[in-house]
């Protein structure tokens, strides 16, 4: 009787260990598995999107001022923990600093800032004038019999002709898309109300996030999440301040060159130019677009003067300014930067442009330090002692655990 019991049992015994050895305790299932069902999550997220539609609109009331807080934390922060290494009160070294920015703006109001006006307004207005001088000249080109020879021996001049056409066409629709822009007046000025707000809590109590946020976390993981708050921290801080620093001064040499060759509305072009920096790769050239053709419409000469305003900025920039700010702390291929330009600009344009890298450097610490949490768990990435055999790297594997 106890034989046939245990022989009835052998086969449940069987099937259980199977099954355990093959699906539960396989870890290509078991990752198969919650991949499905994460893809299951986002199909059904995306179906029940409307209750996230609150969110959004949160989100982009909050976000702007929330933004531009943490650029000013991060490039205010500093001062403000020098300030207090001198013995002064947080609160007082952040009203210090808050008085500085102030009375910079009132200078700014009443010097730089009527110049800027005049200078933008000159633009704006002459703008259809540049851009009609540039056209005629270019057809000028494109009717020389000299081009028309040339155009000859690969095809027929429509082509460009065509692409002259689309080339207007598209910075008419852009220049026409300012009208929009009006429309966000209401946001800016909720930003610059709230912003100040935000900022001072955050230079106040900033340091007191990352405790606050651990304590929540499991013992154990603690000192992970502290390492990963810490990398995170610094990777923003190091880029947010080298961008800024690094945008002023381009700002100011383009400012500089433009005065010295007399271009008109150095002033602007070079702010401008100081802004667009904030975009990398991409910032440089469409900041040079205005400055030459202003140059074009002017002389010749002009335009020769103003290329080599550009080649000496760029040779300050990439060997003296940038090396000597940013370096390669974040060791991002130039590739890499590239492809996260495009993406983040479909995505969420021109603040996916400015905030890509950042938030990059952000995915790719998370993302690494996960990877490191997994290899310090299974022991199945040890290169100086990994066994060749299989199975003697299961049995090493089993004795760690």
């Amino acid at each position: 009787m106890m034989n046939q019991e245990s022989n009835e049992k052998k086969p449940v015994q069987w099937n259980k260990t199977w099954f355990w050895r093959s699906v539960i305790n396989n870890k290509l299932v078991s990752a198969l598995i919650v991949m499905l069902l994460v893809f299951i999550n986002i199909y059904m997220l995306t179906r029940i999107s409307y209750i996230f539609r609150p969110v959004g609109i949160i989100l982009s009331i909050i976000g702007p001022p929330l933004i531009f807080s943490v650029i000013f934390y991060y490039l205010l922060n500093p001062i403000v923990d020098w300030l207090e290494k001198k013995r002064f009160s947080r609160n007082t070294a952040i009203a210090f600093v808050f008085s500085l920015i102030i009375l910079g703006m009132i200078g700014g109001s009443n010097f730089i800032f009527p110049i800027i006006q005049e200078q933008l307004q000159s633009l704006i207005e002459n703008w259809p004038t540049y851009w009609n001088n540039l056209m005629l000249q270019l057809n000028g080109l494109l009717n020389t019999q000299a081009f028309t020879e040339i155009m000859d021996q690969f095809g027929d001049t429509t082509i460009l002709e065509t692409v002259s056409n689309q080339t207007s066409s598209v910075v008419n629709a852009t220049m026409g898309s300012i009208g929009s822009f009006i429309g966000t007046i209401t946001q800016i000025v909720i930003t610059l109300i709230t912003m100040p707000f935000v900022l001072y809590y955050l230079l106040k109590d900033g340091k007191k996030i990352p405790p606050f946020v651990t304590k929540y976390i499991p013992i154990q993981a603690r000192p992970r999440v502290n390492k990963l708050f810490y990398e995170i921290n610094k990777q923003v801080s190091f880029y947010v301040r080298g961008q800024l620093i690094v945008a002023i001064s381009v700002g100011f040499i383009f400012w500089i060159g433009f005065s010295i060759v007399g271009l008109d509305f150095a002033l602007t072009l070079g702010i401008f130019a100081g802004f667009m920096n904030l975009i990398p790769y991409l910032g440089s050239f469409i900041a040079s677009i205005p400055a030459l053709i202003i140059a074009v419409v002017h002389s010749p000469f002009m335009l020769v003067k103003v290329l080599i305003v550009f080649g000496i900025e760029q040779i300050l920039e990439n060997r003296i300014i940038s090396p000597q700010i940013i370096g390669n702390t974040l060791k991002i291929h130039p590739v890499n930067i590239i492809f996260l330009l495009l993406i983040g600009g479909r995505l969420f344009g021109l603040i996916g442009i400015v905030f890509g890298i950042p938030g990059y450097a952000i995915i790719k610490i998370i993302v690494s330090m996960a990877f490191d949490w997994y290899r310090d768990t299974t022991g199945w990435y040890d290169v100086e002692d990994a066994p060749i055999d299989t199975s003697e790297a299961l049995v090493k594997v089993k004795n760690r655990k």
